[in-house]
Formats: structure tokens, C-alpha cells, sequence
């Protein structure tokens, strides 16, 4: 008896699930809207006039001017806040945004920040 040989199986590369280059890309309303109503909304519905109640209120941004810049997360305030990277870190007062939570609004402003 004559065994053949198997092939080995494919290798498989991880596609990520969200991110400009994924097939799945972050929704505002599903992913991000969330995150800033539990974890933002008690301060900023309305602190230094910055809301975050609706997409175009936080794309309008505060009394300092736009805090999303599309497709940039490294010059969006919002983005430069949640991670520390610009100060008063945020939420303020309160524990950090999970890795989770900063990737889904990293990659939404990575997308351009589009309402979906």
C-alpha cells in the first residue's frame, strides 16, 4: 500500500474587522455614538460647549473649534484626549476608555468619520 501525501492547508492571515483597510468598517452609530454617550455624555452635554448628543454636534466640536478632523485621527482633539496625548486627558476624572473603545474611535476618524 502506497501512501500519498497530504497537502498542508493554507496559511491564514488575520483580516481585522474594523479599520480603513477592513471589510468592516466602524459605525458611527453602532460603535462610537455608544461610547460617547456612557462614557462622555454626563460631562459634555455641553461643557466647554462641547456636546456629543448627536454626529454633527461632535463634528462641530467646542468653544476651541473642531475636536474630529477626518480621516486624521493624530490631529483630532477627540482622538489626542482619549489617549493622553493632549491634555486634560479624558473623561476627566473618570477611568480611561478601554483599548477597544480608543480603536473604534481611532479607525472612525481613520474612515473620515462618516455618519453611519
Amino acid at each position: 500500500m502506497v501512501r500519498q501525501a497530504v497537502a498542508s492547508p493554507p496559511a491564514v492571515t488575520a483580516v481585522p474587522t474594523v479599520g480603513p483597510n477592513a471589510s468592516q468598517r466602524v459605525s458611527y452609530h453602532v460603535d462610537v455614538q455608544p461610547i460617547l454617550t456612557s462614557e462622555c455624555g454626563s460631562c459634555h452635554g455641553g461643557q466647554g460647549g462641547f456636546w456629543v448628543d448627536s454626529y454633527e454636534l461632535v463634528l462641530r466640536g467646542g468653544n476651541s473649534g473642531a475636536v474630529v478632523v477626518p480621516g486624521n485621527p493624530d490631529e483630532s482633539e477627540l482622538y489626542l484626549r482619549i489617549t493622553g496625548k493632549s491634555t486634560p486627558a479624558m473623561p476627566l476624572n473618570n477611568p480611561p476608555l478601554s483599548q477597544s473603545e480608543i480603536t473604534a474611535i481611532r479607525d472612525w476618524i481613520a474612515e473620515g468619520a462618516p455618519k453611519n
